[in-house]
């Protein structure tokens, strides 16, 4: 009985932390203010194609003195693969135009609206 009521706790334990950590991951309200939406337009620095989701990194210059730093959050490999997307989609280099929700906080990151990219020449 005591066995059976500490592996009880234990599993329940595990599964309060992972619904916590999947629930955080998830929640794009967290990290992106869904009513501020924008545009923004840079090159492209870094890719971070993997999984759980893929990231651009672009150079965003809002004057010659000023150049920030965006990061572009993307969905994961296999919807994107489903759509057609490869590495080779996005490349290091490219100037690109990108719509989507906004970081919270003013934390420069954007949640890619995927219809809204444009690959400036």
């Amino acid at each position: 009985m005591r066995r059976t009521y500490f592996l009880m706790l234990a599993v329940l334990s595990v599964i309060s932390f992972a619904d916590v950590n999947v629930l955080a991951h998830h929640a794009i309200s967290a990290n992106y203010d869904e009513n501020s939406f924008g545009t923004i337009e840079g090159t492209v620095v870094e890719v971070f194609w993997a999984n759980p989701h893929v990231h651009y990194y672009i150079e965003v210059t809002e004057d010659l003195d000023n150049v920030e730093l965006w990061d572009i959050e993307t969905s994961s490999l296999i919807t994107l693969a489903r759509i057609g997307w490869t590495p080779e989609t996005i490349k290091v280099g490219d100037q690109i135009r990108v719509s989507g929700q906004l970081g919270r906080n003013g934390i420069r990151r954007l949640n890619l609206d995927r219809d809204s990219l444009q690959i400036l020449e």
